[in-house]
This record gives structure tokens, sequence and C-alpha cells, in this order.
């Protein structure tokens, strides 16, 4: 009898199975772990990359000096992001596999012009009819606005630019990302020599980057 009571292998079998169940768990934990961290860190880079390829894209439209429009796809992905745009920045979001929020935040070099349907215009086209119906020229080369309209005209412009900076700084501009975004590089012309042509040398046009979602 005394033989099966001094017999103790079977106690360390139990101690050296339970040994190694931690440690394959620790493994296994390990790596779900591991993969959840780097799936944050890949949508990370995710976001990343769409906010700098439309940062990029903006200072692109800004570089031109003619007016034109262009459109951007932002890209389609398995899981749903969220892109809100100030006249400053774009701030891309998501959530984490933790239930935590990922964003990225990149400030404009150039920056855009949102603007929302329901106003009075939203993009380059029709900001020319529009200033053609209140102050009686289009402001394009062709025909420029007059001299006794300028300051009512620049004022106008400024005074809806800043009204934007500040509207979307407290509330972002959320972008549909099913839909295309447009942005038209529009120039307003001032004939500031007064003899109602545009000239380069004489007078002066002002350039905006106007953004919008139809």
């Amino acid at each position: 009898m005394s033989r099966f009571i001094a017999n103790d292998k079977g106690i360390m079998d139990l101690i050296l199975a339970q040994i190694g169940l931690i440690i394959a768990t620790g493994i296994l934990l390990a790596a779900v772990f591991s993969f959840l961290f780097f799936n944050d860190w890949y949508r990370n880079a995710e976001l990343r990359n769409i906010a700098t390829s439309f940062s990029t894209f903006v200072e692109g439209m800004d570089s031109r000096f003619f007016e034109n429009t262009t459109v951007f796809y932002f890209p389609h992905k398995d899981y749903p992001y969220n892109v809100g745009i100030s006249t400053e920045y774009i701030v891309v979001e998501t959530i984490g596999n933790w239930n935590n929020k990922l964003s990225i935040k990149k400030c404009f070099l150039r920056k855009p012009w949102p603007r929302q349907t329901g106003q009075d215009w939203i993009n380059g086209k029709e900001l020319h009819n529009h200033l053609n119906t209140t102050y009686g020229c289009y402001g394009n080369k062709s025909n420029p606005i007059r001299k006794a309209n300028i300051s009512n005209v620049k004022n106008y412009l400024n005074n809806l630019i800043e009204e934007a900076n500040k509207s979307f700084a407290l509330k972002p501009f959320y972008i549909n990302i099913n839909k295309p975004v447009y942005i038209d590089k529009t120039y307003i012309f001032y004939d500031i020599n007064g003899d109602n042509k545009w000239d380069r040398d004489l007078d002066e046009r002002q350039g905006f980057l106007i953004m919008y979602q139809l």
C-alpha cells in the first residue's frame, strides 16, 4: 500500500499538464492581442493614407492657373469610416477592435471652401451667375467685376469665408463617402484699372477652392 502512497508521478504529470495549458493559453492570447493590435495599426495607416490623399488632391487643385473642376472618390473599405472637413483640416475616423475610436487629423496647406446644398450657390459656375444677378458682372475674365462694385463683392465673399471658417470649426462638413467630392478652382476677376476689361498686369483676381457634393 505504501508503494502507491509514495508514488507522486501522477501529481507531477498533473502539474506539468497545467503548466503546459497555461503556456498554450498565453501563446494563444498573445497571438489574438497581436492580431487585434496589428489590425488597429493597419486601419490607422489606411486612415492616414486617406487623409493625405485628399489633402494632396486639394493642394494639386490650388496650383492650377485656370478654372477647373476635378472629382475625388473616397476609397471603399471593409469597415465603415467617417470623413469630416472644415476649412482648416480633414478628420478621418472609424471604430477599432476594442470599440475605441481611431482618428487621423490632417491640416490643409491650401484651404478648401465647403459649400452645401440649399445655399445661394454651391459651385464655381453658380457663383459667377450669382455675382451677375447681384452685381451685374459674372466676375470672369471676359466680364470682370467693375471698379464700383469691387469692394462690395470682396466684402461679400470674405464674409462668407469667415462664416464658413467659424461654422465648420464647430461642426465639420461630413462627407458622404459613397458619393464623389467635387472641387472647383474658381477665379473672380476684378477690373481695378476701370476700363471694363481684365488685364493681367493692371488688374486683380482672387482664387477659391470650392468643395461640394451633389
